[in-house]
């Protein structure tokens, strides 16, 4: 698949890539649900994550599946 488009749909589960740990120190969790699409891009993603009320956005490479393994 092409790196301009979406890789992720609600409802997916996911956690911080490599990237985005790197980039987001103090997350306060690294698991989470696509609750909707970004505005700014459609690249970008909110994503709810765990023990979180409110979801934040997030570009897709910061993102990978989570396959269910610790």
């Amino acid at each position: 698949m092409p790196v301009d488009e979406p890789i992720f749909q609600i409802g997916d589960r996911v956690h911080l890539s490599e990237l985005g740990t790197s980039r987001l120190k103090k997350a306060p969790a690294k698991t989470g649900r696509v609750v909707g699409a970004g505005k700014a891009s459609k690249l970008a993603f909110r994503v709810l994550f765990d023990g979180m009320k409110t979801p934040v956005s997030l570009h897709q490479s910061y993102l990978e599946l989570d396959n269910g393994k610790p």
